[in-house]
């Protein structure tokens, strides 16, 4: 029996070995940019990716910067995680890049073309379920193009499941599709061309590299920890929300002159928690109720 393919390309690290292979990334980008991928310039990979002596910083985020002859410059990053405020992400990145060679003297013409394209794996635009967008400048009323200097492309994995795909995006969705993947059996159901053929070939040497297989395996160790600890923190969070709620209705029910069996009855709480914040609430009786949550978590 063939052994299952256990490398998943949602890991970055995974991603970046594979996609920066000059065959893989022309045909990744000839699907997202509809530019036939034999007319492609000359792809120049600048890998940012980092070791994992700096992973704890980049929580999940791929950062694949090309530069592209006769198309621009174009960055590739991976986000699996809700991440706040990634459109203002990826415009800051536009308006830093854009410029970045810009040196004192030059005239405006020498600044080249930038694409941002931004692979998901939260849902980031709420007024479409297709899994693909792309954005230029253009004017409100009339449509018309203000500059093609500036492009963002977004792929939402998980819209791929509820999307109709589109003809002219058939290449994109077997690409999106292909990244989602987890292991052999889901990879053979794909629609293959000869440029993810070449990924998988790449795949296949990534398993058989002890040394990059550490990274990976490391690289998903630490988002896994990850994931982890942002629950717990999360579980955490509404707890304490919940707490202060609590203490603040408490805090009001015996401003009222209730009794603690008839706060505890009216909250449908326990009466030993309604006892414990009530004496709480008596020792300090000055204290709001964000001071009373912390003195409860030191006393528990």
């Amino acid at each position: 029996m063939k052994k299952a393919n256990t490398i998943s390309l949602k890991n970055d690290y995974a991603f970046t070995q594979i996609m920066k292979q000059p065959k893989v990334l022309r045909g990744f980008l000839s699907s997202i940019l509809d530019i036939p991928p034999e007319t492609i310039g000359k792809i120049h990979v600048k890998d940012r990716y980092l070791s994992k002596d700096f992973l704890e910083g980049k929580l999940s985020i791929l950062d694949l910067y090309t530069i592209v002859e006769d198309t621009g410059k174009i960055n590739i990053e991976m986000q699996l995680l809700p991440y706040t405020y990634w459109d203002r992400r990826a415009l800051s990145y536009l308006a830093k890049v854009y410029t970045q060679d810009l040196k004192s003297g030059d005239t405006y013409g020498s600044c080249v073309k930038t694409i941002h394209i931004s692979i998901l794996g939260f849902n980031q635009l709420n007024d479409t379920d297709y899994f693909y967008s792309s954005f230029h400048m253009r004017e409100d009323n009339r449509h018309s193009l203000y500059s093609d200097q500036w492009e963002i492309h977004v792929i939402e994995l998980r819209k791929l499941r509820t999307s109709q795909v589109k003809k002219e995006h058939k290449k994109l969705y077997q690409w999106a599709c292909f990244i989602c993947a987890e292991g052999e059996e889901e990879r053979a159901m794909i629609e293959k061309d000869p440029y993810i053929e070449e990924a998988i070939k790449e795949l296949e040497l990534l398993e058989r590299d002890p040394e990059r297989m550490d990274e990976y395996l490391f690289r998903q160790k630490n988002l896994s920890d990850y994931v982890t600890q942002m629950e717990s923190s999360r579980e955490e969070g509404l707890k304490a929300g919940l707490q202060l709620k609590l203490i603040g209705q408490v805090q009001k029910k015996l401003q009222k002159g209730l009794s603690e069996k008839e706060i505890a009855e009216a909250l449908e709480e326990p009466q030993e928690t309604i006892a414990g914040i009530c004496r709480l609430i008596k020792l300090h009786p000055s204290a709001p109720k964000e001071e009373l949550l912390k003195i409860l978590k030191k006393s528990s």
